[in-house]
């Protein structure tokens, strides 16, 4: 049990956050494949896993330690921002920035549960790691984040209303309590969370420096980041709503249908379940216009799909034998 003392100055102070980076740094456990995936996260993943070539998946999974508990504090380098919402960049550059000392001691604690990966032994080997590390999460979020990032915020941002108005119609007790059950919060100003680990256990002030909240839907328990010399602590609980996610993430076609055609006409092709235009399937799947175009064409000319016009839209659809190949995959039906 890990128990805050606030005052009035630090529930005053206290602000919700939605960062791209915490989503991205967060979502390292799932992709690590050490633990199973929540239901939601499914199909992010494994668009995740087919996307590996677009970032260093060796150096990623470094970050995560061998048993899958733990990840470096710096990767979630997050403040309260003073106004609006922080940007990934700028977070991303807090990162780049942490010290050399400080990001060598948080690598090393990856190793306590296991001896260290060959990535992780080139980074512990680095002068600075934190610069490489940066660069190698930025590719990792364009490629894993970034395309279901507006169904992400969409969540992050509904879940912060509702919080605001538990505040508003209940008081702290309401707000906190609407957390998670491990969270608890009296009226002496204590704010309590049962942690499944004791490495952070006891009693905290927090000092005046407030309290940063932080939905996240790669998250299924209360987290906590605990140290004295940051800011306000940061209490991480799971998003209301989470399990949107999996009707807002992309579709992702059959393994043997990707290995048939590719991966990018074999989602395309997975996703005309209804009949679409060309903008529509680039905001599906997060990719240019002229992407879909190009694969449209040939898909269109293999017989897989064809299109109609209505009005001023082109709107594309499967044939029989699009239909069939997604039903059965690479095979044949029957």
């Amino acid at each position: 049990m890990l128990t805050y003392l606030l005052d009035v100055g630090d529930l005053a102070d206290a602000r919700f956050v939605v960062s791209p980076l915490n989503e991205t740094a967060l979502s390292l456990f799932h992709l690590n494949h050490v633990h199973g995936t929540a239901r939601h996260l499914t199909a992010w993943r494994r668009e995740a896993d087919a996307r590996s070539d677009r970032y260093d998946r060796e150096l990623v999974d470094a970050l995560v330690s061998p048993s899958g508990k733990q990840i470096p504090d710096f990767l979630t380098p997050i403040t309260a921002p003073s106004a609006g919402r922080p940007s990934f960049e700028v977070h991303l550059a807090d990162l780049a920035a942490t010290a050399p000392e400080a990001a060598h001691a948080e690598l090393a604690e990856l190793t306590e549960d296991g001896p260290p990966s060959p990535a992780l032994a080139r980074l512990l080997a680095l002068d600075d790691p934190a610069p490489v590390i940066a660069e190698a999460l930025a590719a990792y979020h364009d490629a894993a984040i970034a395309p279901v990032w507006p169904a992400v915020h969409r969540i992050l941002e509904s879940d912060v209303t509702h919080r605001g108005r538990e505040l508003a119609t209940g008081g702290p007790a309401r707000l906190f309590e609407s957390l998670s059950p491990r969270v608890e919060w009296t009226r002496a100003g204590e704010l309590s969370v049962d942690l499944a680990c004791t490495k952070s256990s006891g009693r905290f002030s927090s000092g005046g420096r407030g309290l940063i909240l932080m939905p996240s839907v790669f998250i299924s328990r209360v987290t906590i980041a605990h140290d004295p010399r940051r800011t306000a602590p940061h209490v991480g609980y799971p998003a209301r709503g989470s399990a949107t996610l999996a009707e807002s993430s992309p579709p992702v076609a059959d393994d043997a249908l990707r290995r048939l055609i590719g991966t990018a006409k074999a989602d395309l092709l997975a996703a005309l379940g209804e009949p679409a235009a060309v903008v529509d399937l680039a905001r599906t799947l997060g990719v240019s216009p002229s992407a879909i175009s190009q694969s449209l064409k040939v898909l269109s000319t293999n017989g897989l799909v064809d299109s109609s016009r209505y009005g001023r839209r082109v709107l594309y659809r499967r044939t029989a034998l699009g239909e069939d190949r997604v039903r059965h995959g690479g095979g044949h039906g029957s």
